[in-house]
């Protein structure tokens, strides 16, 4: 009569949310009915069917290295018990649900199959489980999960991943214990973003596998993610085509200056030193090759090719103007020069001809019996072939970087439609 005194003004405070006819004593009772005879090794149906769902709190880190994805969640399995349904039993039906641990009911053997951390059973000793009073029984083990996923850094960083959560049952087949989706199988209400990933869409799907003669029931949660990629595009890409821009400019400076050679030697060395500072920012794996990784190479083999010509036209700058142009090298300068609208031979030009230049006959047969030094047939020295190959270079190499960063642009964008 005490204890139900007390009940009665506890439920006077709180509304009818507290159930005033409770007490320790009948809910022990109710114990004592219930599991008298229950065997936990049991199953309670000949097919027992879980339903099950997952409450995703964070994406801790998808490692490409180790093709791993590491998760926190929270498990959902409810499922029927009709050993535990006290309906029938008048005296206990103001009790709505009561709690037990996995020490004495009957608990599913469920495992993540494609973990790579813990290849055990699902299970908390001690989480209470929730017994409801038609014999349903709300089973939520939480953990922290490592799983295998399969990464493709084809797109980095602008790529997304799918990776999955498989759970599957053990020793049971698929005919005495089956797995189902819950109506809502993700629940993101709680869901933390990560700084790395962006959460975008998943999808579920079951199955029945086979492991030998026996096939088991399978369950799989297929979460997609989208990888940030400001801090890559800021502190990868740009700085990568700034830098690389500066080898165009190698061809601009004159090789009477002295530093011509030495400024494409300290753009190299600062490209060199910025790949190492991002090589771990870039995957590693070898399963799959990025196209950053091929357009850092490219845009590498530009620094170098340009201190190869950088030589190579300092080297036709400073032959000996007793050396004489060959016709083919003066032919090809020549058209090169009119390619590149070099100076007088530009292609939208015509040659100036209303000038006629009056020598005396002195000058005449003193021009006629001295030779021009470094000159061949035309009008070019060994400098102007080096100033028309800077000209060309500088053309070709502002060309081939548009082209670079705009197919390598193209094919990042084709991700989207793949």
């Amino acid at each position: 009569m005490r204890d139900q005194a007390l009940g009665q003004i506890v439920s006077v405070g709180l509304g009818s949310t507290v159930n005033s006819l409770y007490t320790s004593t009948r809910e022990d009772a109710l114990r004592t009915d219930l599991f008298g005879s229950y065997q936990k090794n049991s199953r309670p149906a000949p097919l027992v069917d879980i339903r099950c769902n997952i409450k995703l709190l964070s994406i801790k880190d998808l490692n490409t290295r180790e093709q791993s994805m590491s998760s926190v969640v929270y498990f959902t399995f409810t499922w029927n018990d009709t050993r535990l349904d006290w309906r029938s039993k008048a005296s206990y039906t103001d009790i709505e649900d009561i709690y037990s641990t996995e020490s004495v009911l009957f608990i599913p053997p469920i495992v993540v199959e494609n973990t790579v951390s813990n290849l055990g059973l699902l299970s908390e000793r001690t989480l209470p489980i929730k017994i409801a009073q038609s014999g349903k029984i709300t089973w939520s083990p939480g953990n922290i999960i490592d799983t295998s996923c399969d990464i493709d850094t084809t797109f980095y960083p602008f790529d997304e991943q799918t990776c999955s959560i498989t759970l599957t049952t053990r020793g049971y087949k698929s005919h005495q214990l089956t797995l189902s989706l819950d109506e809502v199988p993700l629940i993101l209400s709680a869901y933390q973003e990560n700084g790395e990933w962006t959460y975008l869409r998943s999808s579920t799907s079951t199955a029945v596998v086979a492991r030998g003669t026996d096939y088991y029931s399978q369950v799989n949660f297929n979460l997609t993610f989208q990888r940030r990629n400001t801090f890559h595009l800021l502190s990868t890409i740009l700085p990568m085509f700034f830098l690389v821009s500066m080898t165009c400019f190698v061809f601009k400076i004159p090789v009477d200056a002295g530093e011509k050679l030495g400024y494409c030697l300290t753009v190299l060395l600062a490209f060199a030193v910025y790949l190492t500072l991002i090589s771990d920012n870039i995957p590693t794996t070898s399963t799959n090759t990025s196209y950053l990784t091929v357009f850092l190479v490219v845009m590498l083999a530009f620094g170098v090719m340009s201190c190869f010509l950088t030589i190579l036209v300092i080297n036709t700058h400073f032959k000996p103007d007793e050396e004489e142009i060959p016709k083919s090298v003066e032919s090809i300068a020549i058209c090169i020069a009119k390619m590149v609208c070099w100076k007088q031979y530009g292609c939208c030009r015509r040659p100036d001809n209303s000038t006629v230049d009056v020598l005396s006959l002195s000058e005449k047969n003193n021009s006629e019996n001295t030779p021009v030094k470094g000159r061949g047939n035309g009008d070019l020295t060994w400098q102007d072939v080096a100033r028309i190959l800077d000209a060309l270079f500088f053309c070709v190499y502002a060309w081939l970087l548009i082209i670079t960063v705009a197919l390598f642009t193209y094919i990042m964008t084709l991700r989207k439609t793949l």
